[in-house]
């Protein structure tokens, strides 16, 4: 016991020079870069209706700067880009009988976001909370196979559309000037998805592609709603 009682002073009395180096005072300058990588759960996935619904996660890459008004609160610009594959079979009635068949969308969402911050110093990091408002991109690209086999590649036009984001994240940092941060994101659209509820194809329908089909496959947005967990490094300068 009073081994383990030793080792717990001595390595609390090895942390004291780190909780007082994070207490002094901040750099001169109020910037602060980064740059993160995020897994998002569960965001906006066209169904599959043969085999249920298959769950595609989105991987996207974000940059961000903030600028620290005071010691409790900030403004931060964020942007991020990232991308999502489904490949999934749908079924559509042609000539009295159902017809299977197998389609993929690329779906690419970029997100330019500003937010104000608020932040509690918690030991050797800053907790941080923010709420903003940003604007999203979405592109749709699609492949799918027709009645004849043949292979199809649609593109359609970008759409956007404004979002809400909650986000709360804690930094480390351990060193005065490089910080590691994680947290955790959740973002909603607003005021409906764009004009109309189906993107527009960016060029005309294949001729060979059936009427029904053509319809059955055009996508319908889901609008970008979606929880993300972040990871990165910061910067202050």
């Amino acid at each position: 016991m009073k081994v383990r009682s030793l080792c717990m002073t001595a390595a609390w009395l090895l942390l004291l020079p780190l909780c007082l180096h994070a207490q002094e005072s901040a750099p001169e300058s109020r910037w602060v870069a980064g740059v993160g990588v995020g897994f998002s759960m569960n965001p906006y996935t066209p169904r599959d209706s043969v085999q249920g619904e298959r769950g595609a996660n989105l991987i996207p890459v974000e940059a961000t700067l903030e600028y620290r008004l005071s010691r409790l609160f900030s403004l931060t610009a964020s942007f991020s880009y990232g991308q999502l594959h489904t490949n999934s079979i749908k079924s559509q009635l042609l000539n009295t009988s159902l017809y299977p068949f197998f389609y993929s969308y690329r779906i690419q969402t970029a997100t330019a976001l500003i937010a104000p911050r608020l932040q509690f110093r918690i030991w050797q990091g800053d907790l941080g909370v923010a709420l903003g408002i940003g604007r999203y991109r979405q592109w749709y690209d699609q492949k799918s196979n027709s009645v004849n086999d043949q292979q199809y590649l649609i593109k359609y036009k970008g759409v956007n559309n404004d979002f809400f984001s909650f986000r709360m994240d804690y930094t480390y940092w351990p060193q005065r000037r490089f910080g590691i941060a994680v947290g955790l994101e959740t973002t909603d659209s607003f005021g409906g998805p764009g004009q109309n509820a189906f993107p527009e194809p960016r060029q005309p329908l294949p001729g060979g592609l059936e009427p029904q089909m053509a319809a059955f496959l055009q996508p319908r947005l889901a609008g970008y709603s979606s929880t993300t967990i972040w990871a990165g490094f910061r910067y202050r300068f």
